[in-house]
């Protein structure tokens, strides 16, 4: 039997095909921004930071006669040992059916208290629970979601103490319920004609409805739309404080 020949062309088939069967990284996946140079030197603890609040960062989704609303991913701000019941922060806008920056003054958003929202849990089984609309605030933009789940984590402690300039990480979920991490700091900024005044800026994409945390864990506010606006802590603490007294 003659010998087959392969030549260069064939030979670069076959080594493609033979480097896609390699494990590699999902290239899908957005880049963290860990990898900075310049946060090298507090890489190291602030990954143990980052690892600890993902334990309590999810995504939500909200549907409509069966059709997506909204996502939204929302953090663990209370749990009961007891009830398995957890409280999470997250924003308002997973129940919102109509908005454009345009309206945030106009009043005329639209929402949908009524929806189904599904918090997505981070099991192998990618498991899905109902989450229940507690309380929300359009002005404010959060709402208050009350969800049964088992918890081994740690829920992380509420800080006022922002400064202009300081660096900061804001946490979410994306789609995939895979983690989002983006670097930034503080803006000396204030807000465009059409946004809210109680907005701070962190100059860095958000995870809508994700966590704004400091270097040493610290929530600092929950990120939100439009832009690189997230909701200080002490804005969201008062409104929190405001429901139960009033409930």
């Amino acid at each position: 039997m003659p010998l087959k020949l392969m030549t260069s062309s064939n030979a670069s088939t076959v080594q493609k095909e033979l480097q896609q069967q390699l494990a590699t990284l999902d290239m899908s996946i957005c880049g963290s921004c860990m990898a900075n140079a310049n946060l090298q030197s507090v890489r190291e603890s602030t990954t143990k930071t980052i690892l600890q609040a993902a334990k309590v960062i999810f995504s939500f989704s909200s549907y409509v006669d069966g059709k997506l609303m909204a996502r939204s991913s929302g953090f663990l701000i209370d749990w009961d040992e007891g009830s398995k019941e957890g409280t999470v922060l997250t924003s308002a806008r997973i129940i919102c059916s109509k908005y454009t920056a345009l309206t945030q003054w106009s009043g005329t958003d639209e929402y949908v208290p009524d929806a189904e929202i599904i918090a997505h849990l981070l099991d192998e089984d990618e498991t899905t629970v109902p989450a229940i609309l507690f309380r929300y605030d359009k002005h404010i933009n959060i709402a208050v979601l009350k969800v049964n789940l088992d918890l081994c984590a740690k829920i992380p402690r509420f800080s006022s103490d922002i400064n202009y300039g300081q660096e900061i990480l804001v946490l979410g979920r994306d789609e995939r319920l895979n983690m989002t991490i983006a670097h930034g700091c503080v803006n000396f900024m204030g807000p465009t004609t059409y946004e809210r005044h109680h907005y701070l800026f962190t100059g860095c994409e958000p995870s809508i409805g994700g966590m704004v945390i400091d270097f040493d864990g610290h929530v600092l506010g929950m990120a939100n739309f439009p832009g690189t606006a997230y909701i200080p802590s002490s804005i969201v603490l008062k409104c929190l404080d405001m429901w139960k007294k009033f409930q």
